[in-house]
């Protein structure tokens, strides 16, 4: 059994300061109840913020997606409780996104990583100001009724499509080695026509599945640190729970106006990425 100190001196965490420490527990759970009001893990947003911290980055990789899973799994109880996932969804998105990722990772050293995170970075600009611009363009001032959001009706022109969307989104993540939450939502509520509230949900529910895949992985190369974890983790969790109950207390349009602003902050991280990928 590995003496309580010498995990401490292991972790970089033993490296920062307690205001350090205190104020990246706080980031950590704004980002989190960023995540849990608008269904998407923002990995993106918090990788970078460790590696500030002097977190290494193979480290800070592992981490991320720990945190990115335990944090939905409290965010979709509360999700789940309140009828906001579809599971035909999950499925139909979530299991071509994992034979997407696997070719797309395989085909990965035959794209340019910076290209694709350039669309990307045009994509989520894209989505967020047309989810911005039907925000403040529609009239709607009634709260979320989650008992009330009806799902659309499957078809074969549907399920194909959702399939389709799942296959093509894990493909760009296995090229790019990204979850691509933020990529899904836009495509969940534009493409799939799902309510924002469901779309929350169910994003949320992929992202967990993918995230845990991802975080396998680093376990195994013992890419992780078990004291960031339960630190970041612990108040991740808090933020998220608090996030999710705030979705239900959003109008439709204060969601989309939400979502908007948070796919429009992301895309300069995918921006900056893709700028470090360059020329590769």
């Amino acid at each position: 059994m590995i003496p309580l100190l010498d995990v401490w001196s292991r972790s970089p965490l033993s490296d920062l300061s307690n205001v350090e420490i205190v104020l990246l527990s706080v980031l950590a759970f704004g980002v989190a109840y960023v995540s849990g009001m608008v269904g998407m893990a923002l990995g993106v947003v918090r990788f970078p913020l460790l590696i500030a911290f002097g977190i290494s980055v193979p480290i800070a990789a592992g981490v991320n997606l720990a945190v990115s899973v335990v944090t939905a799994v409290t965010s979709g109880l509360e999700h789940w409780k309140n009828h906001r996932i579809a599971f035909r969804v999950v499925l139909l998105i979530g299991v071509p996104s994992f034979i997407g990722a696997f070719f797309g990772s395989l085909a990965s050293d035959l794209i340019r990583i910076w290209i694709l995170l350039s669309i990307i970075t045009l994509v989520l600009l894209w989505s967020g100001l047309v989810a911005l611009a039907r925000a403040l363009h529609t009239r709607d001032s009634e709260e979320v009724r989650d008992e009330s959001i009806q799902l659309p009706l499957p078809s074969t022109r549907r399920l194909f499509l959702e399939i389709t969307v799942g296959f093509l989104i894990g493909v760009l993540g296995g090229a790019v080695g990204l979850v691509l939450g933020t990529v899904r939502m836009p495509a969940l509520v534009n493409v799939l026509k799902l309510h924002p509230a469901i779309a929350i949900g169910t994003n949320t529910i992929i992202g967990l599945l993918v995230g845990a895949s991802g975080f396998v992985g680093k376990l195994i190369n013992g890419d992780v640190d078990i004291l960031l974890i339960a630190l970041l983790g612990t108040t991740g969790m808090v933020g998220s729970y608090l996030g999710a109950r705030r979705t239900g207390q959003m109008n439709t349009n204060n969601l989309r106006l939400a979502i908007g602003i948070v796919l429009i902050i992301v895309a300069p991280f995918m921006g900056v990425r893709a700028a470090i990928e360059f020329p590769n």
